[in-house]
């Protein structure tokens, strides 16, 4: 619960190098807020093959979904299976890659929860919000943070009602590390069927 998830996307069975810079961002933000980083990939034929090009990053749960008919990419099932296993974990952050993949798979997902999402961010940060108009507080929101107007101006975008927060981030502007620290490392095998309806 309320912990920061990474969905990493695959070709055949190599992670793509923008979710690695995701999980590098993740952990930092996970740290930040003193939750987990969770990590979700969906493929064919990837079980064995991807859990050491994804754990070294700080992942304390990875998620890997490996039945046929996830890869190559389509939208209905990994739509399901994020909103599906969003819908139990209910994370406070989920980070995606701003590609083709992820340019599909965010806005269905965060419409299906109607949580919002911010596209194409250069950065991340955590911070506090204040509401003028409400008046209201809020701690340890995420600052997506993306060019505007042609990218003549910065826009900072926050979140603060709907979980999870959700952006996109373009590949090449967060730099991926091995996480030296403690983390768990738990992979877990879920059933497909059970979050993709036949």
């Amino acid at each position: 619960m309320n912990n920061v998830f990474v969905y990493c996307e695959v070709e055949g069975t190599t992670v793509a190098e923008v979710s690695q810079e995701l999980l590098t961002k993740g952990r930092k933000l996970a740290n930040q807020q003193g939750v987990e980083l969770h990590a979700i990939v969906a493929g064919t034929g990837i079980k064995g093959q991807v859990e050491d090009q994804i754990l070294p990053y700080g992942v304390d749960k990875l998620f890997v979904f490996d039945a046929e008919g996830l890869f190559p990419y389509t939208s209905a099932p990994h739509t399901d299976i994020l909103v599906n296993l969003f819908k139990e974990e209910k994370p406070q952050i989920a980070l995606m890659g701003a590609t083709v993949i992820g340019r599909d798979l965010g806005p269905r997902v965060s419409s299906s929860l109607t949580s919002g999402l911010t596209a194409d961010c250069t950065e991340l940060e955590i911070g506090d919000y204040d509401d003028k108009k409400s008046g209201k507080h809020y701690e340890g929101l995420l600052y997506q943070i993306r060019p505007a107007f042609g990218g003549n101006i910065v826009a900072t975008i926050v979140n603060p009602e709907h979980r999870p927060q959700m952006a996109t981030v373009r590949s090449g502007v967060m730099q991926k590390s091995i996480y030296e620290g403690e983390c768990k490392k738990e992979v877990v095998y879920p059933e497909v069927s059970k979050y993709v309806p036949a």
